[in-house]
């Protein structure tokens, strides 16, 4: 059925159309490039693996499975965009619940450690990091929580808190039982954005900033090793770098002046030579400055800020609050956790772990940031003239097939 659009309906349909372009374009380029990076970043310790115990099916283990990873997420990513946003729209409380009980997963048998935190469980032999998941279905759901409510909802504690604050609360204090606080910190920048772009006062918003910076300060006084990384950000803010015992950021920005302008080459990295910790995975972006430099790096924070401005196209011109709501706390999870991850590697921050979208090595990661963008891409889509203007006209079939007889 064709619906007459007016002059603004059809400048939202273009908007969100090249939206959509930009996003997949950049989403392809990081994910190639990505797997590209964990080939290099884990060469060493691959190889020496398979020599040390022998066993040739160990080399580039690691970088296989990413691959691995990288082709599923992207088989994943069209069949989420297929999906209509309607069912989304109506699937979220099953959604979100199912979120949060595997997160839950982690405070039973089937959790795994590791770097201080319980933020995996094994799964009949499958490892999954529960929390990359929940960021999508939380989103979801808060989102269209949210787009229930009107200005003057938001203004009234009680419609606020009940739903939407009370499930962005549980969400976030699902994370923090398993000591995963950076990850919780990309939560907080996610609903800070939703709850903002619904009109919660600004009073509020302080109110609540206030509490998270207590609740932060202690959690990091109450655990050693977060203590420590800012005891050493610290340090290396008003101390020379200490070159008998540095610092992962000390490594990281050696990294980066390794690199220079061109970089030392693909594969060539000194540091990740058992030097610089998590070189594959929180710091993959020490290993991209240092074997293909400044140019390097600068292409990938373009790209990144390239898919954010896909995201922000949807935002300002997609027609439905709750589509709104849920593309922006998906953008500050994508767009968001990368400018703070490399604001981590390059110093800006003291070090709180977390990985580099679509690049740092990590099936869960990479799967959920491929499914996040195919549901943007399916929710982008309800926007009128949309769908239909990204179908290959039958004009264009017929002129082909006519240009073609005459030859």
């Amino acid at each position: 059925m064709n619906v007459t659009l007016t002059a603004a309906d059809e400048r939202a349909r273009d908007a969100v159309r090249q939206a959509i372009i930009l996003i997949i374009t950049a989403t392809l380029v990081l994910t190639i490039l990505g797997v590209v990076m964990v080939f290099s970043a884990t060469s060493v310790t691959s190889i020496s693996m398979a020599v040390t115990y022998d066993d040739p099916s160990a080399r580039f283990a690691v970088a296989q499975r990413q691959l691995i990873f990288a082709l599923v997420g992207l088989v994943f990513l069209p069949i989420a965009a297929l999906i209509p946003g309607s069912f989304y729209k109506r699937a979220v409380w099953p959604i979100y619940g199912l979120g949060i009980v595997l997160q839950l997963l982690v405070l039973t048998p089937l959790s795994l450690s590791g770097g201080g935190n319980t933020n995996w469980i094994s799964l009949g032999g499958v490892v999954l990091q529960p929390s990359e998941f929940l960021k999508l279905a939380s989103a979801l759901w808060l989102g269209v929580m949210l787009g229930r409510l009107s200005r003057e909802d938001m203004a009234n504690p009680r419609t606020v808190l009940v739903p939407a604050g009370a499930g962005a609360f549980a969400s976030l204090a699902a994370v923090l039982l398993g000591q995963d606080m950076g990850t919780a910190i990309i939560y907080v920048v996610m609903f800070a954005v939703a709850f903002y772009l619904a009109g919660m006062p600004g009073k509020w918003f302080a109110m609540v900033a206030l509490a998270v910076g207590v609740v932060g300060s202690i959690l990091i006084v109450s655990q050693r090793s977060r203590l420590n990384r800012v005891i050493d950000y610290v340090e290396n803010i008003f101390i020379t770098p200490d070159a008998v015992d540095p610092t992962q950021s000390e490594y990281a920005m050696w990294a980066f002046g390794t690199g220079g302008i061109g970089g030392v080459g693909l594969g060539a990295s000194r540091e990740k030579w058992n030097y610089l910790p998590e070189a594959h995975n929180d710091f993959i972006f020490a290993v991209v400055g240092e074997e293909l430099g400044f140019f390097g790096a600068l292409a990938v924070i373009l790209l990144y800020l390239v898919l954010g401005y896909g995201f922000y196209r949807i935002v300002a011109n997609h027609s439905e609050t709750w589509v709104r709501y849920v593309v922006a706390m998906i953008a500050m999870w994508l767009v968001g956790q990368a400018v703070l991850n490399m604001m981590v590697v390059t110093g800006v921050l003291p070090v709180f772990g977390v990985p580099l979208p679509f690049i740092s090595q990590g099936g869960s990661a990479l799967i959920a940031c491929l499914l996040a963008v195919g549901v943007v891409i399916s929710l982008a889509l309800r926007q009128p003239g949309v769908a239909r203007s990204m179908r290959p006209s039958r004009m264009s079939y017929k002129s082909t097939a006519s240009l073609r007889s005459t030859r």
